[in-house]
């Protein structure tokens, strides 16, 4: 074997004794050697230096039965930190999260819609520099930055290529952001991020095939096949959006007609809400299904059945164990999943029913920061 292949091969031998010992934690070192197949020098060799690099503790002694106690390992949850962020038109959030995925620091502020490129990034810099600054986190332990945007992303390298949301148009977003922090940025869809904190705590946790939708904003999917995202060619796959329900349907901005989005997004709600009714926000047209005023009803209900056709059919594609909802017009108002489910339970082809399970996320607002800073941990962590 070459010198090359084997400094690899410790490598991810490396990578996967310190995997285990954060999923498995407590964890003795015989449990390890015996999970690997390595012998137990091994695994004290790479157990050492995880303890020397900081990585890994020894906790409590336990009995295992008779004889001698077993030292059990940790992980060290303030070895490293990264920094999540979600863009989005009204809102960016952003969070600071420990080694073990734990959010040690959060804030949320508003977006304004006719805010540019730059006055964001400016934002986005500041409040990342005054959270590390009041968690007194020492420097060089903030390993990056990962930003979860909706659109058309070009995350090898680092571009927007097109948000609708955001009204960006081919900015270098993770290079900008590097310039303003001096910290690495990796950057995705929002529901690539999103999907990422979902397989790690969330309901994709024990599974490796699962689409998560996201419905609010916009609509999209994200779809992890065989434990990994699904990106197709150009990092596209899962936009449902732009997907046509109906030819002879609505205008699209993206200049087709009859796409999905058009009648599924909190855009194309309150453009028909206003054919009938004076409403200010999405709140208000929500506000009025909750009064059971037939206008709102008659377009809710007309958005459960497209819903529930776009689900039948990214079923019949992907056939996943799991499909996650998620998104503002889930989580606004939480009435629709009954509606949805029964519509779902009309159109969905029988055999794909036995072993799928609808669930929605838990991680309500946090899920998509999460993502981004797990993803961070994922792509940039490099064990020496």
């Amino acid at each position: 074997m070459e010198k090359q292949d084997q400094l690899l091969m410790k490598k991810q031998n490396k990578n996967l004794v310190l995997d285990i010992i954060k999923h498995k934690s407590p964890i003795s070192r015989m449990e390890i050697a015996k999970l690997t197949g390595m012998s137990p020098t091994s695994i004290t060799r790479m157990v050492n230096e995880l303890h020397a690099q900081g990585f890994v503790r020894e906790t409590e002694l336990v009995t295992s039965g008779v004889g001698r106690k077993a030292a059990l390992l940790d992980v060290c949850s303030d070895v490293l930190y990264t920094v999540g962020v979600e863009i989005d038109t009204f809102v960016i959030k952003i969070g600071i999260v420990d080694y073990v995925g734990e959010i040690v620091a959060w804030q949320s502020i508003q977006r304004n819609v006719a805010e540019d490129y730059e006055e964001t990034l400016q934002k986005v810099s500041q409040v990342i520099g005054r959270l590390i600054a009041e968690q007194q986190i020492p420097d060089g332990k903030v390993i990056g930055i990962g930003v979860g945007i909706p659109g058309s992303i070009d995350y090898m390298n680092g571009l927007v290529k097109v948000s609708d949301q955001l009204k960006w148009n081919n900015v270098h977003l993770a290079e900008d952001l590097q310039q303003l922090t001096g910290l690495a940025v990796i950057i995705d869809n929002e529901l690539k991020m999103k999907i990422v904190a979902e397989s790690f705590t969330g309901m994709a946790k024990d599974s490796q095939n699962a689409v998560l939708v996201g419905i609010g904003s916009g609509i999209g999917a994200a779809i992890m096949l065989n434990g990994d995202i699904y990106r197709g060619d150009s990092n596209n796959a899962g936009e449902i959006g732009h997907t046509v329900i109906d030819p002879t349907g609505n205008v699209c901005n993206c200049g087709k007609i009859g796409c999905l989005a058009t009648y599924i997004s909190e855009r194309a709600i309150l453009a028909d809400s206003r054919k009938v009714k004076n409403v200010n926000s999405i709140g208000d047209v929500f506000a009025a299904y909750r009064s059971k005023e037939s206008w709102a009803i008659n377009i809710m209900d007309r958005t459960t059945t497209y819903i529930a056709l776009a689900l039948s059919n990214i079923l019949c594609l992907y056939n996943p164990e799991v499909l996650i909802l998620s998104g503002d017009t889930i989580e606004s108002l939480p009435e629709l999943k009954e509606t949805i489910e029964q519509k779902c339970d009309l159109y969905i082809w029988e055999p794909l029913k036995d072993q799928l399970k609808i669930v929605y996320s838990q991680l309500s607002n946090h899920g998509v920061v999460l993502g981004a800073a797990i993803q961070v941990q994922n792509s940039l962590l490099d064990l020496e």
